[in-house]
């Protein structure tokens, strides 16, 4: 509850949008630099390659949260099923396992879904506004 409150009151400016987005570019950056260090110290959580396609995407979701282009919602809504899927399945093998909380997998979980709905809002402020004439 807390959360959304926040976030409705950061919405009431343009400006307050833009530096959310920039807040999501950091996660996703440090989400890269995560996954490079997984390239060079690999684990048993997953292998090298999937750590190179996740680069792949951390930098088109740096690029995608920054300048925003239409198409980059879809591609937030495909990586949002993706990551419920992996980290959601990973959370709840961890819980249901070693009674264990994966705090980064609920982040993943709780956070695409409202970058999904801030990149709508950002959609709909930018969309010109269609008056109805008589």
């Amino acid at each position: 509850m807390g959360l959304l409150v926040i976030i409705r009151i950061c919405l009431m400016s343009k400006k307050a949008l833009h530096i959310i987005f920039y807040a999501f570019a950091i996660i996703c950056f440090i989400a890269m630099l995560y996954h490079i260090k997984g390239i060079f110290y690999p684990t048993k959580l997953s292998p090298t390659w999937r750590h190179g396609i996740f680069i792949c995407i951390n930098i088109i979701f740096i690029y995608g949260v920054l300048k925003r282009p239409k198409w980059f919602i879809c591609l937030a809504a495909i990586l949002t099923v993706q990551q419920w899927y992996s980290h959601g399945g990973y959370a709840i093998h961890l819980w249901q396992t070693e009674n264990k909380i994966h705090w980064i997998s609920v982040a993943v979980i709780l956070l695409l879904p409202v970058l999904i709905w801030l990149l709508f809002i950002d959609r709909k402020i930018k969309s010109p506004a269609t008056a109805v004439h008589s």
